[in-house]
């Protein structure tokens, strides 16, 4: 429902002055980066629960460890002739975060780590405004991730004192988090046919909302980095 007002919003607000656009882009691309959490929930070392590889799991995934990111996308803009913007993109992404893993009281001196990765469908609408500096353009847009989770899934792998290796996976099920909200700031450079850009989202939705036991004073939310490159499919043109 949200994505449908979003649009609808946006079409309507394009509708009086699409006649005086100055160009429409189309572009692919492939992204990377980092992402991690923040907050009071959130940590840099947990330890396991369970007493099999399994039935393994992380007591507390959320790392503020940065994990790697990878994702591809497609975005549509408008570019108007007082040089503001107004676009959408749609995009598949694979968030990573990490989270080191220390040894308790009878588990054998163990230690590790646990990457958590996260799969989402991602919307975002944003405006922004276009820099010229021949034969670059500078574009900054401010939007908003409406993430969509497809699946969070945790993998580790711990180290006895004997150096025997251990690995594991969890899924965490996507009802853990089902939709996300960031906020995103993003600068793209583009020449000719190519973009490269960086940008960064603010999460606002709290992981350990739905955690059996998790309280407001635990709140941990999930931010992006990211870098990527673009191509035009479609080269600007003046109307």
């Amino acid at each position: 429902m949200l994505k449908k007002i979003i649009l609808a919003s946006l079409f309507t607000c394009s509708i009086p002055i699409l006649a005086f656009s100055q160009s429409h882009e189309l572009r692919v691309g492939i992204t990377s980066g980092s992402s991690n959490f923040t907050g009071p929930g959130s940590d840099s070392r947990s330890f396991l629960n369970g007493s099999s590889p399994q039935d393994y799991y992380t007591n507390n995934p959320f790392g503020v460890k940065y994990g790697i990111n990878l994702g591809g996308a497609i975005n549509y803009r408008y570019v108007f002739s007082n040089n503001f913007l107004l676009g959408v993109e749609g995009a598949f992404e694979r968030l990573q975060t990490k989270i080191y893993l220390q040894s308790l009281e009878n588990t054998n001196n163990i230690i590790g780590m646990t990457k958590l990765n996260q799969q989402f469908l991602n919307f975002n609408p944003f405006i922004g405004y276009r820099f010229s500096f021949e034969p670059i353009t500078l574009d900054m847009q401010l939007g908003v991730d409406i993430a969509n989770t497809l699946q969070i899934k945790e993998k580790g792998s711990i180290e006895d004192n004997k150096g025997n290796e251990t690995e594991f996976e969890k899924d965490r099920g996507k009802d853990l988090m089902k939709m996300d909200l960031r906020p995103r700031l993003q600068f793209n450079v583009n020449y000719d046919r190519y973009t490269v850009f960086a940008g960064y989202a603010w999460g606002t939705k709290n992981y350990k909302g739905e955690m059996d036991g998790a309280s407001s004073s635990d709140a941990t939310r999930l931010n992006v980095f990211r870098l990527g490159l673009q191509f035009q499919l479609l080269r600007p043109s003046l109307q």
